[in-house]
């Protein structure tokens, strides 16, 4: 990414944070138990960062990826090359803003907020990442030639933050079907994070490290006063 591009989405992101923490709601602070699991994730995120910045999941990714790569049919890998389409940045990009758009139409302003701040977040943090880290893309067979890093996984990251966001969402305007909406938001993630391993575009550490990463910002997100409804 461009340098004029990525300063204006950090900016956005800056703005839409503080903007967030100023905002008054008439909820109490979230119990510090509802933390534990975002920071858990951010946690296991964080150690394969470090794994992988030190080639420690070499042995292992590479394993992983040739077994992924050898047990699956082409029928599913062909179902699995659309699906990963749903991940990527154009995709993510019209489905949240849709939703943005929707959301400030009902005046839900809470939910707009964490909606926006999910997809552009999500986004920032990949960027990020693939330039800190730089790790090299699988070369384990033909693949798609890609001019970006490895680490973390974007599609998975991406796909984990709007996800997570939606989820979050919904559970909130139709709460009698946080099971269907979970259910429903898991899956999807599950069906990008493997397609980028059936394709062979990325390590397993990557899709891994992608995937929680990705699920924790919402979550931490949705604690937020901006982002966070009354009770």
């Amino acid at each position: 990414m461009q340098p004029l591009p990525l300063l204006l989405l950090s900016t956005t992101v800056a703005l839409g944070l503080l903007y967030a923490s100023r905002m008054s709601t008439a909820s109490a602070p979230p119990p510090r138990h509802l933390l534990l699991g975002p920071l858990a994730l951010l946690m296991i995120a964080a150690t394969l960062t470090a794994l992988v910045s030190c080639d420690a999941t070499a042995g292992a990714d590479r394993a992983l990826l040739l077994q992924v790569g050898q047990h699956t049919p082409s029928a599913l890998s062909q179902l699995l090359a659309f699906a990963t389409h749903t991940g990527s940045a154009p995709f993510l990009t019209v489905l949240i803003s849709c939703w943005v758009i929707g959301m400030l139409v009902r005046r839900d302003l809470d939910n707009a907020l964490l909606l926006a701040l999910s997809g552009l977040g999500g986004a920032l943090l990949v960027v990020i990442s693939k330039l800190l880290i730089a790790r090299p893309r699988p070369e384990l067979w033909d693949t798609a030639a890609l001019s970006t890093y490895s680490f973390p996984s974007g599609h998975t990251l991406g796909t984990a933050a709007c996800a997570g966001a939606l989820v979050i969402v919904l559970t909130r305007r139709h709460p009698r079907q946080r099971q269907l909406w979970v259910t429903l938001g898991l899956s999807w993630l599950l069906l990008v994070g493997f397609s980028r391993l059936t394709l062979g575009v990325h390590w397993p550490s990557d899709v891994l490290a992608g995937a929680c990463a990705g699920l924790a910002l919402p979550l931490l997100l949705s604690r937020l006063p901006g982002c966070r409804q009354p009770a």
